[in-house]
């Protein structure tokens, strides 16, 4: 695929449909009569000149849609990274954002799912999924969808339960309000 092909492409993706983000199959729909061995090499090519972005293995970003979020990238990235399974943003993350942890890298998210525990390094940081079996009741009664995030977010509460069932560092929580709350849980 030529170097013009690809950008118009892209630009319709992301002008019709709000598309910065491409998996192979989606390459597939969008180069029908490309080769399997010609398309990889090709997005290796553009990937080399700067037109894609290689996110992780199978995920390409083209960073100059007006769709890609100039926020949040790692965010954006989760429902690529785990489709079909519920998520949440929790644990380190979460309470980070709620002022209880004093410290989180900006380049690492960590959420909850329902799927399999797993974590992705990708072009933008880490992203680290930990397996929860708590019911999808419990789970939507204490998380609320984020217009900022793009995401579930666990409440306080939820945060701190989860970060304590995945024996995580709890000696980040800030000492004051961790112990306050502690007693809670």
């Amino acid at each position: 695929m030529k170097a013009s092909t690809l950008l118009n492409v892209l630009d319709l993706q992301d002008g019709q449909n709000n598309i910065w983000l491409f998996t192979p199959s989606m390459w597939r729909i969008l180069f029908p009569l490309e080769s399997n061995n010609s398309l990889k090499i090709s997005l290796q090519r553009h990937v080399k000149s700067g037109l894609l972005k290689k996110v992780k293995k199978g995920l390409y970003a083209n960073e100059r849609a007006k769709c890609c979020p100039p926020y949040n990238r790692l965010n954006a990235l989760v429902p690529y990274l785990k489709p079909g399974e519920i998520n949440y943003i929790s644990q380190e993350s979460q309470l980070s954002d709620l002022g209880l942890i004093s410290q989180i890298p900006l380049t690492y998210l960590t959420l909850m799912t329902t799927g399999n525990s797993q974590i992705f390094e990708t072009c933008y940081g880490t992203v680290q999924f930990t397996c929860t079996k708590r019911d999808l009741g419990v789970i939507f009664d204490n998380t609320n969808y984020s217009d900022f995030n793009q995401l579930l977010v666990a409440n306080e509460h939820l945060a701190l339960r989860d970060l304590r069932r995945s024996r995580r560092n709890w000696g980040l929580v800030l000492e004051q309000r961790g112990k306050d709350r502690e007693q809670e849980i």
